[in-house]
């Protein structure tokens, strides 16, 4: 279980320095869940500033209310960082949020499975804009593969993706049990053709073809996304 810091009733000098506090006292793969009262993406540069290679950073809310984002500590740090690792690492994050989902549709506690399912789809939402707005484009002009290949094969699978989980949120809110593990089961079948792809082929190509460099920045314009 995560760890939270709610800095929401701190006076706003005092935030950064306990946020960075929290941050250098945990250990490698530990976390913690951010909630701010609105978006911290100044917060997000200056930890690319400061601990460049050294975090990870993965909303689960946004907003209007609460501001909730998991900041974690990696286990190898370093700016040397691939694709395949930063990719392949959402992946895993958020099988282990669907996996809540599920569990907690199995038992019926509604509640709980639209709240993790609402986690997950943001977090897929933005892996998908990543992979659509900043992987994808590097790999077609490195190639020359824009019109086919596997990124024409990844977009197909997202939109596939993105409706049905559109119909999962909306059976998790009307406590429609068959539906949603009807959907959860069919996500399941795409996702795990869908990863395998591109954690074997599309991301190591990718990093094949590109510096640390090149690779730091498309980490870095990934994590700022909206």
């Amino acid at each position: 279980m995560d760890k939270m810091l709610d800095v929401r009733e701190m006076a706003p000098k005092d935030r950064h320095p306990r946020i960075f506090d929290a941050f250098k006292a945990l250990g490698p793969g530990e976390s913690f869940i951010l909630i701010n009262d609105h978006e911290p993406r100044p917060l997000l540069y200056q930890f690319q500033a400061e601990h460049d290679g050294e975090f990870e950073w993965w909303p689960l809310e946004q907003g209007p209310l609460a501001w909730r984002v998991v900041v974690a500590k990696r286990e190898k740090s370093g700016p040397h960082r691939t694709l395949t690792d930063f990719f392949q690492t959402d992946h895993r994050r958020l099988d282990a949020i669907f996996d809540r989902f599920k569990d907690a549709v199995r038992v019926k506690k509604f509640e709980e499975a639209a709240s993790a399912f609402r986690e997950f789809r943001l977090g897929l939402t933005r892996h998908i804009k990543a992979e659509e707005e900043i992987l994808f484009p590097v790999f077609e002009d490195k190639t020359g593969m824009h019109d086919a290949g596997p990124t024409a094969v990844m977009r197909m699978d997202h939109k596939d993706i993105k409706e049905l989980m559109d119909k999962i949120v909306n059976a998790a809110d009307a406590k429609d049990e068959k539906t949603a593990t009807d959907g959860a089961q069919a996500i399941f079948n795409i996702l795990a053709d869908h990863n395998m792809k591109e954690e074997h082929i599309l991301y190591p190509e990718t990093d094949s073809f590109l510096s640390d460099a090149e690779r730091a920045q498309v980490i870095k314009k990934a994590q700022t996304l909206p």
